[in-house]
């Protein structure tokens, strides 16, 4: 099977003989220099959902030709985090994408000094990463306050810490969210938390991570390692 010229994202997208590219996605089309000649165009809605049109520089409608429909994941990937500060936070989501995360919590600790995030904009980021990546399903974003999402989820948590009192082994992953906290380090109220509901503490081989690292090291781990 032919891989399409080019790979686009549209959330909640349904099926119709012809449809036209936004100003952005021509853009984009151009920028890889596919403008001018005929190439396939692959819509995917960011859950399973495949769908091939055809684009010709004569005409401003793209034609369908066809739909695949993939089976979804049965095992979602997760990993809890403080948001990470400036342009750390762009490394990190399209890191994350690319090696095929299913879903990000960004949790506001009682240290942490970003508390906030643009959704629109960082699903925009998600979507280029998962086009160049090849995806098929989109990383999912959402925050919370994290002492409520913690509590909730209290059962299925592993934290890493860089006073962790467990060496870290891949298969302590396995059906877990790891968890990681703020650069500015959790505050002695949520310490007195995971000690109590015993939250393991996972301490990682070298030195210690910046959030963004730490949680890109988390994905890849419950990715690929376990």
């Amino acid at each position: 099977m032919l891989e399409p010229g080019l790979i686009l994202f549209r959330t909640g997208f349904s099926v119709k003989p012809n449809i036209l590219l936004s100003p952005e996605e021509l853009a984009h089309l151009r920028a890889l220099r596919l403008s001018k000649e005929e190439t396939t165009i692959q819509i995917r809605d960011g859950v399973g959902g495949l769908y091939d049109y055809q684009f010709s520089p004569h005409s401003k409608e793209l034609k369908f030709l066809k739909e695949t429909h993939l089976a979804r994941k049965t095992e979602k990937k997760t990993v809890a985090i403080a948001l990470p500060k400036g342009n750390r936070f762009d490394f990190f989501l399209q890191k994350v994408t690319e090696i095929g995360l299913d879903s990000v919590v960004f949790l506001v600790f009682r240290h942490s000094i970003r508390k906030e995030f643009n959704l629109e904009r960082a699903e925009k980021i998600v979507k280029e990463a998962a086009s160049q990546s090849k995806q098929t399903e989109l990383l999912n974003l959402s925050i919370e306050p994290a002492g409520e999402w913690m509590n909730s989820h209290k059962e299925s948590l592993v934290v890493f810490h860089p006073h962790g009192t467990q060496r870290f082994v891949t298969n302590l992953l396995t059906g877990k969210i790891p968890v990681i906290g703020p650069e500015g380090g959790f505050h002695a109220d949520e310490e007195k938390w995971m000690e109590a509901n015993g939250i393991p503490k996972l301490t990682l081989p070298g030195g210690v991570l910046r959030t963004e690292t730490a949680g890109i090291v988390a994905a890849s781990f419950l990715v690929y390692g376990t």
